[in-house]
């Protein structure tokens, strides 16, 4: 009930006494100009680090050889004939047998193959090796019995 009695008495602003809470420092509003630029000049100032210099010379070869030893394994690494030769080495490792069997075993016909080779610059001569000693009757005889038009016999 003492909260009933607090709210229903009319609040008049009037009534209420008129005394300064805050108060300002003599002076404030003199000084207050010249605090502000000193702040702004502190903050425009730019702060410097020393760095010793027995640092400075370690970590400036330091940062050279890293440097150029990442460019040169950059290079090294990337460079295509590199890249060539391990891929020629790792196709070296595959048996011959096993090339045979896979292309048996996939749906590639020779036509498909031959468009996957690229013969640029080299003769057809480096891929038959020996058929110069090889009879002109018995190449003839081969080539009777091949039967074009099925491609699976090529």
């Amino acid at each position: 009930m003492s909260e009933d009695k607090l709210h229903s008495k009319p609040f008049k602003l009037e009534e209420i006494s008129k005394k300064e809470v805050f108060s300002v420092p003599d002076g404030y509003f003199d000084k207050l100009p010249t605090i502000i630029q000193t702040r702004a000049v502190e903050s425009t100032k730019k702060k410097t680090v020393l760095v010793p210099a027995g640092v400075l010379r370690l970590a400036i070869p330091v940062a050279l050889v890293v440097l150029i030893s990442g460019y040169v394994g950059f290079k090294y690494l990337n460079n295509p004939v590199r890249k060539d030769a391990r891929i020629e080495a790792m196709i070296a490792e595959i048996s011959s047998e096993e090339l045979v069997s896979y292309l048996d075993q996939s749906d590639i016909t020779s036509d498909e193959l031959l468009d996957m080779v690229s013969f640029e610059g080299e003769s057809l001569e480096e891929f038959t090796p020996g058929l110069d000693d090889v009879p002109d009757e018995d190449l003839e005889l081969l080539i009777n019995d091949i039967d074009f038009g099925n491609e699976n016999n090529i």
